[in-house]
Parts: C-alpha cells; structure tokens; sequence
C-alpha cells in the first residue's frame, strides 16, 4: 500500500509541475489552503484517502469548513467577500452559476488539465467555476416496492404514484433546482408549470435537503425519490444489494455537474491553482467513481463496470437554460414552483 501511496505521489508531482500561471506567486506565500466544501461533496472516507496526497506533495496545510449544502455554502462566501481568509469553494454546482459568476467572486483559472475533461462537463465557459464529477439527475426508487416504474414524464403523473416521490426544494436544495431547472428546460416557461401540478398529488413530502429526504426514502416512508443515477452503485458497492435503482425519463434528462473555485480573494493563489490542477488530475480522478459515487469529469478515467447498468439519457437539456436567462428569470419560477406546490 506504502508502494502504492508513494508512486501515486510522483505520477501527481509530474502533472502538478508545470502550469500555464507563473509559479513565481509562491514567494511569501503561507502554505496552508483554506476550503469551504459541501458535506456531501467531501465525505470523511474521501477526505482522509485523498487529501493528505496533496499535502505531503505540497506540504500545504489545508484546513476544511463544511456545509450541509451548496447555496448557504456560496451565500456565505458572497457575504465575506471583502473578509474572507476561504481560497476555494469545493462542491458548487451547475444550477448555481448563475448566482457564482456575479460579482467577480472567483478567479478565472483554466487550468492544463482541462484537456483530460470532457467538453460537455464544462458548464463555466470563463473557467471560474471547474468541473470535477458529475451524474444525470434521476428519480431513484425502491424496487421491492415498485417492479415497474415511469419511464416518461407522463407515466409520473399516473395515479398510481399517488404519495410515493419525495422531491427537495429548490430553494434550498441543488437537486431540488436542478429538477425544477430540467421542467423549465423540458416543457418551457409556459408548460413546466402544468407539470408539476400533474405531479403534485404523487408528491409525498418535499423536504429542504438531500439528507432527509434520503433517510424518509430508505426508512420506507416513500419508494421513490429525486435523486442521482449513480446513488445506487453505492448500494451495490457497500451493501451487495440491488434493491436501490434509478430511472430517466425517455424525454430527457438533466446533468448535474459539480466542481470548485478559486476565491478572487484567496490570499494562497498557488497552492489554490495546484489545488483545482490536483482534482482535475487523472490519478485523483480515478478515486471519484468508488468514492463519491459519481462519475468523473476526466474522459481518460474508464467507469467500473458497476456503471454499465446505469440508465441512459435520450435528450440532455442541461445546456438549454442560458446563465442570462436563469438569471433573469429564476425568481419567477420559483414564484411558480411556491404557488403550485405549497399550498
């Protein structure tokens, strides 16, 4: 294992050394990161596994805040902004760019090992935001409950369902926006509202985080739930049960993309850059698939064959929805959302 660690150390010390920034900003810096990651992004197995690799290459110490979930993760960078002594945001996703790119909050840093990441993981086009791993969004469900589950937005809305899908918030939950953003996507500013009152009544309860709502789930109180596609791998990998299973809309899907920045602020912008050149790295991200039950942004990394029964998107729609125009209108669907489904 010791054999293992240290040859990883090399292979990652041989792609970290050369960047396109000047490696001249090291001087009088302080070697130490400090991070705001999301609790989910950055589980206790992965943490210890990984990033101690990073701080025996760099010999950087990296201290790490966490948050239950993105939005009060990047609101609270937001309201530190002139303050903050945080250099990275580990965990933003592709429904909040819209509210990350204001205010020059994070630094533009394209880094060499965007060449490993596939094209269609690239949300942020100006590279303040960098992806790391990413599943399509999916309603995952108990198959001991149900034997035939929706395979098109219309069977969701089948009376059969009736109370049996748990949804988040899209308020306070990225999985809850990212749903409400793939509706917006899939029927239009016009027909997304119609969808979700044809689903209302099939709604068992809607909670304002991802961690609640999945133990309502797996404590039997729903067999359906909003969720990602690859959650149940973490079932078959850790449990040896296949009872967990996801499906996709033939319609289409939505991709839910997450990755990390650089605070514009950062007081450590060269152990940030090597940081975000770290993640993006094939070695590190070959741990994602059976770590964080993922898939990894890098196309070099080949997928565990637990991955091959995973169901396929027909028609991505995550690309449909411009920054601007979420932007813009983002207040009013949720006006909409609220109206429809908190009564």
């Amino acid at each position: 294992m010791k054999k293992l660690l240290t040859l990883f150390i090399l292979i990652l010390i041989s792609l970290l050394g050369c960047n396109k920034q000047e490696t001249s900003e090291i001087v009088n810096e302080i070697p130490e990161l400090n991070i705001y990651a999301i609790k989910v992004f950055l589980n206790d197995d992965f943490y210890e596994n990984i990033i101690p690799v990073f701080t025996k290459i760099f010999e950087c110490e990296v201290n790490i805040i966490k948050f239950p979930d993105a939005r009060s993760m990047l609101d609270k960078a937001i309201s530190e902004k002139d303050s903050s002594d945080i250099d990275i945001l580990f965990g933003i996703d592709n429904t909040l760019l819209f509210l990350a790119n204001q205010d020059s909050l994070f630094l533009q840093y394209e880094s060499n090992n965007l060449t490993y990441i596939s094209e269609g993981i690239i949300f942020d086009k100006e590279y303040r935001i960098n992806p790391v791993c990413y599943s399509n969004i999916a309603f995952n469900y108990n198959s001991y409950v149900i034997s035939d589950p929706p395979i098109t937005f219309g069977e969701m809305q089948d009376g059969k369902f009736k109370d049996q899908i748990i949804i988040m918030d899209p308020r306070t939950s990225s999985l809850g926006r990212a749903m409400l953003f793939w509706s917006v996507a899939a029927f239009g500013r016009n027909g997304y509202g119609h969808f979700w009152r044809s689903i209302k009544d099939n709604v068992f309860n809607i909670y304002d985080n991802q961690d609640d709502a999945y133990n309502a789930y797996l404590a039997g109180e729903a067999p359906m739930i909003l969720g990602l596609d690859t959650t149940p791998i973490f079932h078959t990998q850790k449990e040896h049960t296949e009872k967990y299973r996801s499906t996709i809309p033939k319609e289409g899907g939505f991709k839910f993309i997450e990755g990390v920045g650089i605070l514009s602020s950062s007081q450590h912008k060269y152990y940030a850059k090597k940081f975000v050149d770290f993640v993006l790295s094939t070695e590190f991200q070959e741990k994602i698939a059976n770590e964080m039950w993922m898939k990894p942004a890098n196309k070099k990394v080949k997928l565990p064959p637990d991955y091959e029964i995973l169901p396929k998107m027909t028609n991505d729609y995550t690309k449909d929805l411009s920054t601007r125009q979420t932007r813009l209108q983002y207040d009013e669907w949720i006006k909409k959302w609220k109206r429809i489904m908190l009564k």
